[in-house]
């Protein structure tokens, strides 16, 4: 099972997807992403319980889920909340864990608080993903940046890959290390290019991830990725 990246949706892994033909592959787009409606605005869990949900409409008992970025705090959630759910986890470039923050970052904060306070227009503030997104997916998305993963991930038993680009500059490197610390299973794989590694190496990443899948379903007789 695939789980995007904030901003993705079903063409984000279909290139990956295709080059596993012999797995039962399901891809989807997170409600508020491509063509799932919003809804209202979501927390990390409501992400999570619509993934369960899925696999049960789907009649999917286990499985592989291979997630980018934002989808590794939605399988994070599921593989240490609902173990029996997860064959293995393979973590790409993923989100979650609380970054290391530089006095440019609070400087931003205080000043957005302080303009807040005095009534001052704040439209102008934030990421340039933030400023785009729809009311509704604001309020999502400071649901999910604020729910990070640490807990979840000390939790979580089922083997774990974890994929990581070495130029990644939206989650740095030093984050796939902590994953590899926190996830006793885990082993940390590099791979040249930054955010999107799974793409910049595409046919490296397929071959890694089918391996990886193969082992850790063998003798199942029904899951999916």
């Amino acid at each position: 099972m695939f789980l995007h990246g904030w901003g993705g949706g079903v063409v984000s892994f279909l290139p990956v997807a295709k080059g596993m033909p012999e797995f039962n592959r399901l891809l989807f787009d997170f409600k508020g992403f491509g063509r799932s409606p919003e809804g209202g605005a979501r927390t990390l869990e409501d992400y999570a319980k619509d993934v369960l949900k899925l696999m049960d409409e789907t009649g999917i008992d286990k499985a592989v889920f291979v997630g980018h970025s934002f989808g590794c705090r939605v399988g994070a959630y599921i593989a240490a909340n609902y173990p029996e759910r997860a064959l293995g986890f393979v973590i790409t470039d993923g989100a979650g864990l609380k970054p290391v923050r530089g006095l440019k970052y609070y400087f931003k904060v205080y000043l957005h608080k302080f303009k807040r306070r005095l009534g001052l227009d704040v439209s102008g503030d934030g990421s340039d993903d933030y400023r785009t997104l729809s009311p509704v997916m604001k309020k999502t998305f400071v649901n999910v940046v604020n729910r990070y993963t640490e807990k979840e991930c000390a939790r979580i038993n089922c083997p774990t890959l974890i994929c990581w680009g070495k130029e990644d500059r939206e989650t740095p490197l030093y984050m796939a290390r902590r994953f590899s610390r926190l996830i006793k299973d885990s082993a940390v794989l590099l791979f040249d290019g930054g955010h999107f590694c799974y793409i910049e190496e595409i046919e490296r990443y397929t071959a890694i991830v089918k391996k990886f899948v193969s082992g850790v379903a063998y003798g199942v007789d029904r899951g999916g990725v």
